[in-house]
Parts: C-alpha cells; sequence; structure tokens
C-alpha cells in the first residue's frame, strides 16, 4: 500500500485552500489539475478580488434549499473574513452594492490562504487531474481501515477522507471539469442539474437587430424577473445582453422567463412627455439628455410629432422606455458563464460539517454544491463559509 493520507483535497481554489486551515496538523494531499494554484481565484475581479460584500443576506443566493444557506452566514460573515484580511493587511476597497475588492491584487488573497492554511505534511500535486474515486473495500485495505481511492493521472492515491472542492463547470479554459458530479453519482449522491450562471443573456430572435444595433452601448437600467428585481449597469454587445445587471439576471433565467426592463428608472417617461408637449423640443432631444442617442433613436423607431401626439402612443411609449417586456430562453455557455448554477444537492449534506450523509468520510465545498451567489462576492464568501463549516466540524 502506497502512502496514506489523513484528507484529500481535490481542487486547489478557494474553498479547498481555505479548508487548510483546520487540517494544519494532518496529512493531507491537495490535488489541482492546473499548473497553478487558485487560477480561477486570481482572475476573479479582473485581477483585483471581490472577496466578500458588505450586504449578506441569505436573499443573494440560489439554492434548491433556500434555507441551507442561513446558517453559514450567521456563523461566517462578512467581518469574519475582514479579520483574516487586516490581520495581513492587505488594503481594500468598497465599491457599488457592497462589493469588497483588494487594492494589492488578487494575489494577495491567494497568499494569504496559503499562509493561514501551511502545515509540514502538506503535499501539492498539480497538473494532476482526478479522473474517479471510489471506496476500497476490506479485504484490499491491508490497514483494515475504510479509505478512498483517488485515480488521478499521476498515479493512485489513498485517503482517510476526501473533501471535493473542484468547483463547477464554468471556464473550462481554466481546468473546470465535472468531475464532482462524477464522483457524486459514483456513490448514489443526488446532483441537481447544472447550467450557466453569472452569464450573459442572448438576445431572442425577433429582437437581435435592434439590439445589435446598439452592441457597446451601457446604461443604468431597472429589471425585474419574476418576484426580482434588480438596478444596475446593462451592456449591449453583439450577441446579447451583458453587464452586472445581466449577469444577476441570467441567474433566474431557465428556459423561456419574461424580463421587464425599465430603461429610465428614475424619470415618469408618460409625465415627460405631457410636460414636454408644447415645447419645440423632438423626442430625441428630451430623451438624450437621459440616455445614449443611439439608444433612444433605436428604441423609438420612428419620428414623433409633440404637438399632435396620441394617447395611445404616449402610452406606448411609456411601455416602451418604462416596461420593455422581453421573453428570452438562451445564455452564453460554460466558456463565458462566471460560476455554476446547481450542482451536488445540498439535501444530501450534513450542514454543520459537510460531510456527505450517505459515504462518511466524503465532503464538498463551493461551488461544487448547488448554491450560487448573485454577483458581488457573494460566491467567494459561499467558498469562504463552507470551507469554514466544514473546519468547525472537524
Amino acid at each position: 500500500m502506497k502512502d496514506i493520507y489523513d484528507f484529500a483535497i481535490i481542487g486547489a481554489g478557494a474553498s479547498g485552500l481555505f479548508a487548510l486551515q483546520g487540517l494544519k496538523n494532518k496529512k493531507v494531499i491537495i490535488i489541482e489539475g492546473n499548473d497553478k494554484l487558485g487560477l480561477k481565484l486570481l482572475a476573479t475581479g479582473g485581477g483585483k478580488c471581490n472577496f466578500t460584500n458588505h450586504f449578506l443576506s441569505a436573499e443573494n443566493f440560489i439554492s434548491s434549499n433556500p434555507h441551507f444557506v442561513k446558517s453559514f452566514l450567521a456563523k461566517f460573515g462578512t467581518y469574519d473574513f475582514l479579520t483574516i484580511i487586516e490581520k495581513y493587511n492587505i488594503e481594500y476597497e468598497e465599491r457599488d452594492n457592497g462589493k469588497l475588492f483588494t487594492l494589492d491584487g488578487a494575489k494577495s488573497i491567494l497568499d494569504l490562504l496559503l499562509k493561514e492554511g501551511f502545515g509540514e505534511n502538506h503535499f501539492f500535486k498539480t497538473n494532476c487531474t482526478v479522473q474517479n474515486v471510489c471506496k476500497i473495500s476490506d479485504e484490499q485495505n491491508l490497514e483494515r481501515e475504510s479509505l478512498f481511492k483517488i485515480n488521478s493521472s499521476r498515479g493512485d492515491f489513498f485517503a482517510k477522507k476526501v473533501v471535493v472542492a473542484s468547483g463547477g463547470l464554468s471556464y473550462p479554459q481554466m481546468g473546470a471539469t465535472n468531475i464532482a458530479s462524477k464522483i457524486a453519482k459514483s456513490f448514489g449522491i443526488k446532483v441537481m442539474p447544472m447550467i450557466p450562471a453569472l452569464a450573459g443573456i442572448r438576445y431572442p430572435n425577433e429582437y437581435k437587430l435592434l439590439f445589435q444595433s446598439l452592441s457597446g452601448i451601457a446604461i443604468t437600467a431597472k429589471a425585474c424577473v419574476g418576484k426580482k428585481q434588480f438596478t444596475d449597469q446593462l451592456l449591449f454587445t453583439h450577441r446579447g445582453f451583458s453587464g452586472p445587471l445581466a449577469l444577476n439576471l441570467s441567474l433566474f433565467v431557465n428556459g423561456p422567463t419574461e424580463i421587464q426592463f425599465n430603461f429610465l428608472p428614475t424619470i415618469d417617461v408618460i409625465n415627460l412627455i405631457q410636460s414636454e408637449k408644447n415645447s419645440k423640443k423632438s423626442l430625441v432631444t428630451i430623451f438624450s439628455e437621459f440616455l445614449p442617442k443611439s439608444f433612444v433613436k433605436s428604441l423609438l423607431g420612428k419620428e414623433y410629432d409633440l404637438s399632435q401626439i396620441k394617447k395611445s402612443e404616449i402610452e406606448e411609449l411609456g411601455n416602451i422606455f418604462n416596461n420593455f417586456k422581453i421573453v428570452v430562453d438562451k445564455l452564453d455557455g460554460f466558456d463565458k458563464a462566471e460560476v455554476t448554477r446547481g450542482g451536488i444537492c445540498v439535501d444530501e449534506i450534513f450542514p454543520k460539517t459537510m460531510e456527505c450523509r450517505k459515504v462518511p468520510g466524503l465532503f464538498f465545498l463551493g461551488e461544487a454544491l448547488d448554491v450560487t451567489g448573485m454577483l458581488g462576492g457573494y460566491n467567494l464568501h459561499w467558498a469562504w463559509a463552507s470551507a469554514k463549516m466544514f473546519i468547525d466540524g472537524l
């Protein structure tokens, strides 16, 4: 029998590296498919790392069990991570909507994790792809102890316990794979359907020409999808809606979904037009005080004579600018999506330990689980919080 590790961690990303804090005195092998540690972490926030948010709430997360995340946030909140940040004198700033970013860059967070989790008996295997994980039967195990066998591109590893922190399917160009769901399914653990999240929303065919002509334009808009409302920057690209507003909306798109856009969230368009009826301004001039001129022209679609404008036309313009309804059903793929929605069903996990109910000694952390945060540092905080729960449950 080869070396036996106390723990094997699959994935050297945010949650996997954070979990090392609880394993300093354990013999641990950390298996990473990339040639560098924390590759996705280093890319977050444009390299500045949006590491958490001041306004943490369970409302900022989506899961098949919406209550699952509540205890995690109660146990490990914004200031708990800030305490660690400040311990290492990492400077940070608060941006819009409570987003917290480092000033020194994402590498400062990676260095923090490696220092906090350092252990003499921790061994890193990079460029190592896990292919499957199985339990060794008693007759194969000379130590007569239940072990996990991790089959990888660099040989087999044996561990008493396994922590799967390999993330979701987003950014396959950064090494993302389906290994978490593959492992779960091999042990009969339920996996929720996985779809791209925090992704661009493709234009429906009937609006392609209209919105493609606006490629490169960004405006501040309000949008409603179901009972959710967001106000943020909306970017028009050649193929779809993007920017913070669209990325958050994408979390609620799964099949045909109606979105209501308010392109002038601080202006009542009907009142505005009525107040300007006796002026000599054109509608393009009036709306261009608030929106890019090319955007206004595209949405108007035709010329209006303010002196003779009909009530029905005013109402129509109100709907165009304040209540533009559109049904979307397609998102950008995993290669563009920031995170993955879905994953290991949280009802399969003991929330106080992160251990699988069906498989003692098998743990899942972070994005591998069916918990998805909105844009703004929530997903990284989930990585920290789920790893912290694992640490405290040891």
